[in-house]
């Protein structure tokens, strides 16, 4: 549901956008990956020779569903109809007019793709959990080992120096903001998007200039709202539960881990829960295996050989999951081809559980799309209108943090913010091209 009738979800087939250079390019790409990285298993791995057979079976599958992609042929009905969500899926395909690969609403085919290759190898007996895309994650976080122990040795000393100093309110401020961007950008490893953390920077008027500097590509910046949420009464006297619905493994996970880290030593939060998913989802979101790997591969010598930063990170890591502070969850809702808008009629247990914390933090494209119904609104449209149902009188405490690399974007503050935004990356590709973000909040009421 949306609440305004001329607002639709963007479809594959709508030209110049991001949807349809994804189904066209980017879908066929993936498919091919997988193909690749089943044979490599094989080859590689001297796997039984019934397991090698199963894989071929596998194989098969992924190229049927590549030649389906190219070939735009029709969204066929998935197998396994005792499941609930595999039933949501095909009585979408059934009451809908032909919807083919390219030319169907984008999160419903994106999120259906996905689902048909956990399908896959679902009808395995040595290929039920294994995780196609897991080479590609771990390969991808250990080439961002710079990144990694930049971030460490920045915490560290950050971290070190706030044990001694008590912070006047605006240095609080800068410090929240400057944290919540490691976890915005948390998709590029390229460190020059953010500011020092060290503490003589936050405090000089000069790295607080540049912390104000580094917000300027945030399109839709409530960082300001959300603090100040964070400092009232209303907060303060909670029990400060915040959840975070994590987007991808790797290198922002790690910031993620960070992120949640600060929010706890500076007491801002008192437990956090993350959620992953249940299944490999989307190339490279993370699943508790993800999170449980990196934490593993932050104590690497062969990984990690330089230790300065890393060691105490992991230190702390291991003691906030191991005290429960950190905990990690999932919920079968975050890989379905749902909307957020349906999350009330489709998982109503899950949206009174995120009701009863106190902050829940969506973090990256997909979770956003899903916010907002992946629907084409005016760039001028307010955060609050396009979540739809959960932004009316939900109770539900909501944080966006996105990178824009889709095509819906919404909460801009004027036209003349817009008509800036198009001189400089015109055609609307300041929404897609991953250079500019939101930080949305709202607080129901």
């Amino acid at each position: 549901m949306i609440l305004n009738a001329h607002v639709r979800p963007v479809r594959t087939s709508d030209h110049g956008t991001m949807a349809e250079e994804t189904a066209r390019i980017r879908w066929p790409r993936i498919a091919s990956d997988m193909v690749d990285d089943v044979k490599r298993t094989i080859w590689e791995e001297d796997v039984l020779s019934s397991m090698a057979e199963e894989g071929a079976g596998v194989v098969r599958g992924l190229e049927a569903l590549k030649d389906d992609i190219v070939s735009d042929m029709p969204l066929t009905e998935l197998s396994g109809t005792l499941n609930p969500d595999v039933q949501w899926f095909n009585n979408y395909i059934r009451s809908s007019d032909k919807i083919s690969w390219l030319d169907a609403p984008w999160l419903f085919a994106e999120c259906y793709l996905y689902r048909r290759v956990h399908s896959i190898f679902l009808e395995t007996n040595y290929w039920k959990n294994y995780d196609v895309f897991e080479r590609q994650k771990k390969s991808t976080f250990i080439k961002s080992q710079v990144a990694v122990l930049e971030l460490a040795l920045r915490y560290a000393s950050t971290g070190a120096n706030l044990e001694d100093c008590d912070l006047d309110p605006e240095q609080q401020f800068l410090l929240f903001s400057e944290m919540t961007q490691v976890a915005l950008w948390g998709n590029a490893t390229d460190l020059s998007l953010l500011t020092h953390l060290s503490l003589e920077e936050l405090q000089s008027l000069q790295g607080r200039e540049s912390i104000r500097k580094s917000q300027h590509n945030i399109v839709d910046n409530d960082l300001q709202e959300a603090w100040s949420y964070l400092n009232s009464a209303e907060y303060l006297q909670s029990g400060r539960q915040v959840d975070i619905v994590l987007d991808n493994s790797g290198f922002e996970l790690f910031t993620d881990l960070v992120f949640a880290a600060y929010l706890l030593e500076q007491k801002i939060a008192k437990e956090i829960r993350l959620h992953v998913k249940d299944f490999p989802w989307f190339v490279s979101d993370a699943t508790r295996s993800d999170v449980e790997w990196l934490l593993d591969a932050l104590k690497s010598t062969e990984y990690f050989p330089t230790r300065a930063g890393i060691d105490s990170l992991h230190s702390c890591l291991v003691g906030l999951f191991g005290s429960g502070k950190i905990d990690i969850i999932s919920n079968w809702f975050w890989t379905t081809g749902s909307s957020y808008h349906e999350m009330h009629e489709r998982a109503p247990a899950l949206l009174a559980d995120l009701k009863t914390r106190d902050l829940v933090i969506f973090k990256g494209d997909l979770h956003y799309r899903k916010l907002t119904n992946d629907a084409l609104w005016p760039y001028l449209t307010s955060f609050q209108e396009a979540l739809g149902p959960l932004g009316n009188e939900t109770g539900l405490r909501v944080l966006s943090l996105r990178t824009n690399k889709a095509d819906v974007c919404v909460g801009l503050e004027s036209e003349q913010q817009l008509e800036e935004l198009e001189s400089a990356c015109p055609n609307g590709t300041w929404v897609r091209n991953g250079k500019y973000a939101v930080a949305s909040f709202r607080k129901n009421d």
